[in-house]
């Protein structure tokens, strides 16, 4: 996973104690204080909103600037310099910022594989007295945002599209998708966003590009973008209840319905190169630990023959996201689904609302299941309740592991 992270963990500390003017930034009859390095320490951590990181050493090219509280810039040192002298500063009585980036230019409004760290705190110095700086641990200034389309999806595709992603205005970043001759590729770098409005940030995203032969377009907004926020935004397609398709797109497990627009003008068609290829599924896979096929459509027997639907989910590296979408031929049972919560249910983060569909389909559920390389799913008990709805019942398994790869699986059941 690349590098990903949030805006400010640091601490001072205050202490006092006379040291010598190195720099000759005034003298003490002009109120000079004096600010120490001697116990100063620059910590990095790849914390996101997702996975906690552990803090590690930054590294000499990091930045570290200081300024007034008029915001002029009054000092700036790389780190390995200040190693290599941490000698005092003298600096006049007064408040003043200290700001550390990864890079000595400012974050870049929208990039791809350009992620900046840093962090910023404020102190002041007193006229005849040390400051002393303690440690100081930087974390991701922006956010991070990865796209994805599901199987269904981009079997729906027929030509070049791309998705473009915006947070500062006039300053999309575009993820091109290549058909490629029925085979479709898409951009799989991670893209970095500069925050513009603090924690009321917003990001728009758009997809365009050609799907069952029109051009289409879908759009959804994302509020409250935070730094170190990571994004995994998805395109997904769903079948409802009478089997007609429709699509979605789902950010960060929160799906939102969007109609495709036809005949959209003024399409931006992709540039016809491949991108990088997928990063794979994780090796999330599901496996039948019973005598039935459940690559297959699953026949329910009637009632008082026996009936063991066993099965589990392995997930390497651990589930994050454990999602089911529940479609089927008949709207009676789609009917009775929806009474007791809906056809989209959480396993991991299940609502009240949701728990009355465990009595017709016993899934698995509840936080326990977070982080989990193995779940065992036994679905026998659904035979009696699933017998009083014919009709053919699509359960698609969603899956998310701790590194962002996703796997969609359908089992299938039908009631003759």
């Amino acid at each position: 996973m690349k590098k990903i992270l949030t805006y400010i963990s640091c601490a001072i500390l205050l202490a006092s104690a006379c040291t010598d003017d190195n720099f000759g930034y005034g003298s003490r009859e002009n109120g000079n204080g004096t600010l120490s390095f001697d116990s100063f320490a620059l910590l990095w951590t790849e914390d996101v909103n997702v996975v906690t990181k552990a803090t590690e050493t930054a590294d000499d090219t990091y930045m570290l600037f200081i300024y007034d509280k008029d915001g002029s810039k009054v000092w700036e040192k790389s780190y390995g310099a200040l190693k290599a002298d941490p000698s005092s500063l003298s600096l006049l009585a007064g408040d003043y910022s200290l700001v550390v980036r990864s890079t000595a230019s400012e974050v870049p409004n929208a990039k791809f594989d350009s992620p900046v760290y840093g962090a910023g705190t404020d102190f002041s110095i007193v006229a005849g007295q040390t400051t002393q700086l303690g440690s100081v641990t930087c974390s991701l200034l922006q956010c991070a945002v990865s796209v994805r389309y599901n199987d269904g999806f981009l079997s729906m595709v027929t030509g070049d599209g791309s998705t473009s992603v915006e947070v500062s205005s006039g300053y999309p970043l575009d993820y091109a998708l290549s058909y490629n001759s029925g085979s479709p590729t898409y951009e799989m770098r991670t893209g970095y966003f500069a925050l513009n409005n603090g924690e009321n940030t917003s990001m728009t995203v758009t997809f365009k590009g050609l799907v069952e032969g029109k051009n289409q377009k879908m759009t959804a907004a994302v509020s409250g973008v935070k730094a170190k926020d990571w994004h995994i935004i998805t395109f997904l397609k769903k079948v409802d209840a009478s089997g007609n398709a429709s699509f979605a797109i789902e950010i960060d497990g929160l799906v939102a319905d969007a109609e495709l627009d036809n005949d959209v003008s003024g399409v931006e068609e992709g540039d016809g190169n491949d991108p990088q290829a997928p990063a794979g599924d994780g090796g999330i896979e599901l496996v039948s630990t019973c005598d039935y096929d459940i690559t297959q459509p699953v026949t329910v027997p009637a009632e008082g023959s026996a009936f063991n639907l066993t099965m589990k989910a392995i997930i390497p590296d651990g589930a994050r996201k454990f999602t089911v979408d529940i479609a089927s031929t008949n709207e009676d049972f789609i009917g009775s689904v929806n009474t007791v919560g809906g056809t989209t249910l959480d396993l991991i983060n299940p609502s009240e609302a949701s728990l009355g569909v465990f009595d017709i389909v016993p899934f698995p559920h509840g936080s326990e299941l977070s982080g989990a390389t193995s779940i065992d799913f036994d679905l026998s008990a659904a035979q009696v309740p699933l017998l009083a709805f014919k009709g053919t019942h699509t359960f698609t398994m969603n899956v998310t592991d701790n590194n962002g790869c996703r796997k969609s699986i359908d089992i299938v059941l039908v009631v003759e």
